[in-house]
């Protein structure tokens, strides 16, 4: 049973959300719910939202308690629910040009983690897409290296979080799967392993019910199963896949078995139908107060948000729309010429995104992104290709303000010190603070590997080359992007070609 608490410490006067099916969608009553660590948008019941709002919580405090503070650290995270399926529809991503066949999704930035869903009107499944897209944010560090089918299979696993005071269960049975799982064969491992995003079983209607279905036996056999030997080695699958062994090889050396073995054992668990969820002791009782604050979110600011979630997935005319559509409304907010330069800066405009965003910023924007991207279009603005030279007088200065600014408004935004220890790195002025900065970024986004190839050009700079050499050996392992690795195989390279 979950039980839960919320305390209202700030309520802004909310409009009435009364029945608004025949009102456009960016006319209705908006508001945004904070808490301690999500923000929800909606123009649905409010005592709903508050509900989603506490489970959240919930959520985020048990798997804090599980697997460190540290696991649950990230962007802000915004939760945009629709009030219902048909009208998150032209909010998708598009496959083959049309919305995915999904109901609902997370889209993962360094600035901010997006979460799409059509808002649950009880107690029911419709909180489990919700877990379901919260844990691919908990389980971020995995990103690169876990394939497709455990990133679904162990989001599966935590959609059925359920809590009673210091007790937590995951790993519950899933109707949905089960009735796949009877009715269908299996698909082979080596096919299973091979699906990716592009894949038409993760999205084709008639084909992803067997990917989700046997993707959470098999994830649910190697944490909850009946192999106890089994349960033991999985762990192992992700240490090999960090030294850099691909999936197939990692999930054979780690278990100890064939696919074709896998398989056979598979089938025999889906037969016995004997799944058993996980139930895990917390240190902490759950059932303490969530302390929520909602306010109006105004016509401009949904327009906002709506194009800027528009873009984050890749629709950037209908994203282009919406903006323009807020310009209009409000010519002097500052969030329609945000929105602008976010978008201009997308499609490789730096000139055209260094003015929307300047406009924004002289009309009072105090978005961390707003100056980071400004810096950076400015910047670009000033290379030759990819090179980038040594900057003098004012032109330097602003760039290094106005990442200084997003940085202050924004401690945790790895993007800003990375290009803040890039830019450093170029002017050669301070490579002790251009290291320092990218080792802040590597430390709030270890897996992301294009920082460590920074940080070894900082290195090579300063003659660090034994520490170079080291810091991008993650580089070139056989898993490692392709790009990332040719890169650092190049560096390498150059670093023996001057007998270093």
């Amino acid at each position: 049973m979950r039980r839960w608490l919320i305390v209202l410490a700030v309520l802004a006067v909310l409009p009435l959300c009364g029945q608004t099916d025949d009102v456009p969608l960016a006319q209705r009553p908006w508001f945004v719910t904070h808490t301690a660590h999500f923000n929800v948008y909606s123009c649905g019941n409010w005592q709903d939202t508050y509900r989603i709002a506490g489970q959240l919580e919930q959520f985020q405090r048990a798997y804090a308690q599980l697997a460190g503070v540290s696991a649950t650290v990230s962007p802000p995270i915004v939760v945009l629910a629709f009030p219902d399926h048909a009208s998150m529809m032209p909010f998708l991503p598009l496959y083959q040009g049309h919305p995915g066949n999904i109901a609902g999704f997370f889209t993962r930035g360094s600035d901010e983690n997006l979460i799409v869903l059509a808002a649950p009107k009880s107690d029911s499944r419709g909180m489990e897409v919700i877990f379901h897209e919260y844990a691919h944010l908990l389980f971020r560090h995995n990103d690169e290296i876990w394939p497709l089918w455990l990133k679904e299979g162990m989001a599966e696993i935590y959609s059925t979080f359920i809590t009673s005071g210091k007790q937590v269960e995951i790993a519950r049975p899933i109707d949905r799967h089960l009735e796949t799982l009877a009715s269908e064969p299996l698909m082979p491992l080596h096919d299973l392993f091979a699906v990716t995003h592009d894949s038409p079983q993760y999205n084709e209607a008639s084909r992803q019910g067997m990917f989700y279905a046997e993707s959470w036996l098999l994830t649910h056999y190697l944490m909850a199963g009946d192999n106890a030997v089994l349960r033991a080695r999985f762990g192992q699958f992700t240490e090999l896949l960090r030294q850099g062994q691909m999936p197939e090889q990692a999930f054979t050396n780690a278990l100890g078995v064939s696919l074709s073995a896998m398989e056979a054992e598979l089938r025999r668990y889906a037969q016995a139908g004997n799944f058993h969820p996980l139930v895990l002791t917390l240190s902490q009782n759950l059932a303490t107060p969530v302390t929520v604050s909602s306010q109006a979110v105004t016509p401009v600011g949904i327009l906002f948000r709506f194009g800027d979630e528009l873009m984050r997935i890749g629709r950037f005319d209908e994203a282009k729309a919406y903006f323009e559509q807020a310009q209009k409304l409000a010519p002097a907010s500052p969030l329609p010429d945000e929105g602008l330069g976010l978008l201009a800066s997308q499609r490789n405009d730096s000139a055209g995104a260094v003015d929307e965003l300047q406009k924004s910023l002289q009309l009072g924007s105090d978005s961390f992104l707003a100056h980071y991207i400004y810096a950076q279009e400015k910047y670009h603005l000033t290379a030759h290709g990819d090179l980038y030279g040594r900057l003098q007088g004012d032109q330097a200065e602003e760039i290094r303000d106005e990442l200084d600014k997003s940085i202050r408004l924004m401690p945790s935004f790895a993007p800003a010190h990375e290009l803040l220890g890039f830019f450093e790195m170029v002017q050669g002025d301070d490579l002790a603070s251009a290291e320092q900065q990218l080792n802040d970024a590597i430390q709030l986004e270890p897996e992301n590997g294009s920082y460590l190839f920074t940080l070894a050009q900082a290195e090579v700079r300063d003659h660090d080359t034994d520490d170079a050499r080291r810091t991008v050996q993650p580089l070139l392992l056989p898993n490692a992007d392709a790009h990332l690795r040719a890169d650092a195989e190049d560096l390498i390279q150059k670093m023996n070609g001057n007998g270093q």
